[in-house]
């Protein structure tokens, strides 16, 4: 398994992946739009078989970093993934000073996740999630010193 710089050319996959972990999921083309802006870069772990197990997208402006999504295939969690695809991708950004990200305040494995790769909580933003159910969910903003 190895660390990889996606490019539009993934956005099928990383639909297919978001979607199967998101009630609210975006795109093939919402990650082509993306991965086609300046700002935005896009880092998958790839499986022996070259299959996208997992993704983050990042926005960045130096020298910041938000962190815009993540996500682990299901059938590949609680493998270390995420941790690793995460710290892995991070030390590409040493130069930069902060990322930084929200998350609902509903998701504990994100905020457990968060908190090991060394994430602090800066804050929270009322109803900013639109739940399943059609209420709302705090976000949890966590911000990571990269210097």
């Amino acid at each position: 398994m190895s660390l990889l710089e996606l490019t539009p050319h993934h956005a099928g996959a990383m639909a297919t992946v978001h979607e199967q972990c998101f009630v609210t999921a975006w795109g093939e083309n919402d990650f082509r739009v993306f991965l086609k802006l300046p700002t935005y870069r896009a880092f998958g772990w790839v499986g022996q078989e070259n299959e996208l197990q997992a993704f983050m997208l990042l926005n960045v402006i130096a020298p910041e970093l938000e962190l815009s999504t993540i996500c682990v295939n299901p059938k590949f969690t609680r493998k270390g993934i995420a941790f690793a695809m995460l710290t892995e991708a991070l030390k590409k950004f040493d130069t930069f000073e902060l990322c930084f990200l929200e998350v609902s305040e509903i998701n504990s494995a994100a905020i457990a996740l968060y908190s090991k790769t060394g994430f602090l909580r800066t804050g929270i933003r009322k109803n900013y999630y639109k739940s399943a159910s059609g209420g709302s969910e705090n976000a949890i903003l966590m911000s990571y010193p990269l210097k």
